[in-house]
């Protein structure tokens, strides 16, 4: 078998790893290999040729595609409760902190009812606006605002 034909089943390897495992390690390598598979070739016999081109062009391949290997901080993005609740301002409908429940009382926001405790406490009185700080399952911990 002619040495660029090896060269050329190679580099269709490590294309094909890459496919199975994406880690864009091995596609400068498939990339590398075809080129390898030009010299081949043209310089069938001259091995040294066929191993600087494999070589030139696997480091040239790697730092074109290092900025795609390296992994992008992602934005976090809130969704869910934290995003449409936390922050937002609700009114008690039912007091928060009364005695003999718990510390439970209901509050409305978005024509939604939810469960809400005191962050602090403190009791807040049916009709007061209160800051919905944070959610822990289906009850809300919030504090009265500032007026």
């Amino acid at each position: 078998m002619e040495i660029f034909k090896i060269w050329a089943i190679l580099g269709f390897v490590f294309l094909f790893v890459e496919i199975m495992a994406p880690s864009m390690f091995f596609l400068p390598l498939g990339g590398a290999a075809f080129f390898a598979a030009i010299a081949a070739f043209k310089y069938p016999d001259n091995y040294w040729i066929q191993g600087a081109m494999f070589a030139l062009f696997a480091i040239i391949f790697f730092l074109v595609t290092r900025p795609f290997m390296q992994k992008k901080p992602q934005k976090f993005e809130q969704t869910g409760v934290e995003a449409k609740y936390i922050g937002q301002q609700a009114q008690v409908i039912k007091d928060i902190a009364v005695p003999n429940t718990d510390g439970i009382g209901v509050i409305k926001i978005y024509g939604e009812t939810w469960q809400a405790k005191s962050v602090d406490g403190c009791e807040i009185k049916t009709g007061d606006m209160v800051k919905i700080i944070r959610n822990e399952s289906l009850i809300m911990f919030v504090e009265k605002c500032k007026e």
